[in-house]
């Protein structure tokens, strides 16, 4: 009773805070079959709380990402709440620098058609590739057509750079900066 009444305290403080959260207390599974199924929904972080962590006041929120641990005191829902969410943003400020680390080490500049077709045929430094280019159907068409990579976008906080720059396919002034990659 008294684990059922704060994880619905808690539950209620989550979901003031702009949290969805859900309370898993199926009976008739093992935890370890619940935690895989959570994970493989993709739920960033689990908080576990049994009756011998409402006695002791303290439990353990485990983090999807890295299956890491951390502490988390029982002492109000609302603490428990704040700890939380204070988690879920650390983990979606972790991700988000990961993402945009492994986005700036697979972008590669080159400065010609030749180079970009050469280095996508490595294998070794596939990835994107930002190239000035004349927007252009038939000359995007004739690169997939070589080299199986698309244009993927104009990146907006690269178009200030195209400016006196030419096309890296068709050597006319460029008109935006792309992003090429192939899809795989």
């Amino acid at each position: 009773a008294k684990v059922s009444a704060f994880v619905a305290e808690l539950k209620s403080e989550l979901r003031a805070r702009g949290v969805r959260a859900h309370t898993d207390n199926r009976d008739h599974l093992r935890p370890g079959a619940k935690y895989f199924e959570w994970e493989r929904k993709g739920v960033p972080l689990r908080v576990d709380v049994g009756p011998r962590d409402i006695a002791a006041g303290e439990t353990k929120m485990a983090r999807r990402a890295d299956s890491s641990k951390m502490p988390l005191t029982l002492e109000s829902a609302g603490a428990a709440a704040d700890a939380v969410v204070a988690e879920l943003d650390n983990i979606q400020t972790t991700l988000l620098a990961d993402a945009r680390a492994r986005l700036a080490a697979s972008t590669h500049e080159v400065g010609t058609y030749g180079e970009m077709a050469e280095r996508l045929n490595s294998e070794k430094e596939a990835g994107f590739f930002l190239v000035p280019w004349k927007d252009d159907a038939a000359n995007e068409a004739k690169i997939k057509e070589e080299t199986k990579a698309t244009l993927r976008c104009f990146p907006f906080a690269e178009q200030d750079r195209v400016e006196g720059k030419m096309c890296f396919f068709s050597g006319e002034p460029a008109t935006h900066m792309a992003l090429f990659a192939r899809a795989y």
